[in-house]
């Protein structure tokens, strides 16, 4: 393991709580990992106290074999070997690239031939004597990117590194950037709120709430097995179900278990292999390019919106089957 948290807790203000609580984490080397996480969920302070720019108030964290925070040895940030790259990327504004990139190196005989490594690896060999003004936003992301890989950190924090981006720019560069990190071999840890961001690059998926681990995996697994109608929904739009609504579908549910369907799981004039159907009056269909977005309402007043490649009118038959349920205690 490249990283390994046991127990580390993080306060601000004791009558607030902690804004870390007792997480446990470990990463292996060389893996991609998101901290998928909502405003507030505490993603930046861990990445901080992995980076060493806050100090824990316990547990520990061993980095490649080191103990570098506990009750009694608390390393700096220099010394942790730890890059990272802004969400504003700052870099230097008066420092040519080649300048910038260079920051963070020792002096030594070394010192060009691995810049130049660097800007060939994210493909900026030929813009070395520009100013970050000079180059467009991708640019000057991928300068980042190159000043936080050129001291061969053990570590990569990336935070939000596409927040700043158009979304057709943002797709483009996501591929490219983490071809880049998977090129240098560097453990990087991705901090993002886009379910999308972190499912297209990570090994695995770390999502936080309230200063708590809740859920951890594949993409796979947390879109498929979510452990509770919260993480259902970051991985894509859900309507839950108590099991008096579901009895509306002749569908006997637990009374002790809470249900969801994605809204686009839903079968319009399902064939009658469908076991659980119900007729409905469409109240709405709206078109959302490749899709209809549709709204209903069932006799107990529950709302549902489900999502058709038709659109649809008047009355329908709706069903599910049964796989496609998620159900939670």
């Amino acid at each position: 393991m490249i990283l390994e948290i046991k127990s580390i807790l993080k306060s601000y203000n004791p009558r607030e709580g902690n804004v870390i609580d007792s997480i446990d984490l470990r990463i292996k080397k060389g893996a991609i990992v998101s901290l998928l996480g909502e405003s507030g969920s505490g993603k930046t302070t861990l990445a901080r106290l992995i980076a060493g720019l806050e100090v824990p108030d316990g547990g520990e964290m061993i980095l490649d074999g080191n103990v570098v925070a506990n009750h009694s040895i608390l390393v700096p940030p220099q010394r942790r070997e730890v890059g990272m790259v802004f969400q504003d990327y700052a870099l230097f504004p008066h420092m040519t690239v080649l300048e910038n990139v260079g920051y963070g190196i020792a002096q030594s005989t070394e010192k060009k031939d691995r810049i130049e490594q660097v800007l060939n690896l994210v493909g900026l060999q030929d813009f070395g004597y520009r100013f970050p003004h000079q180059l467009s936003g991708g640019q000057q992301q991928r300068v980042a990117l190159a000043r936080a890989l050129a001291p061969s950190p053990k570590v990569l924090l990336l935070d939000e590194p596409f927040s700043n981006l158009d979304t057709s720019l943002k797709r483009q560069l996501r591929a490219e950037i983490f071809q880049i990190i998977r090129k240098s071999g560097v453990t990087a840890i991705f901090l993002t709120h886009d379910t999308q961001d972190a499912m297209a690059v990570s090994d695995k998926i770390i999502v936080l709430q309230n200063g708590r681990i809740i859920q951890e995996g594949t993409a796979k697994e947390l879109y498929e097995s979510p452990v509770n109608p919260y993480i259902a929904n970051l991985f894509g739009p859900i309507v839950k179900f108590s099991a008096e609504d579901l009895t509306q579908f002749s569908f006997e549910g637990d009374p002790s278990k809470t249900y969801a369907i994605r809204q686009h799981n839903f079968e319009v004039n399902p064939a009658k292999k469908t076991p659980y159907t119900i007729e409905v009056s469409i109240e709405k269909s709206t078109y959302l390019g490749d899709i209809y977005l549709n709204q209903a309402t069932l006799s107990n007043k529950k709302t549902i919106l489900f999502t058709s490649s038709l659109k649809c009118e008047d009355q329908i038959r709706l069903g599910f089957s049964a796989h496609s349920l998620l159900i939670f205690k």
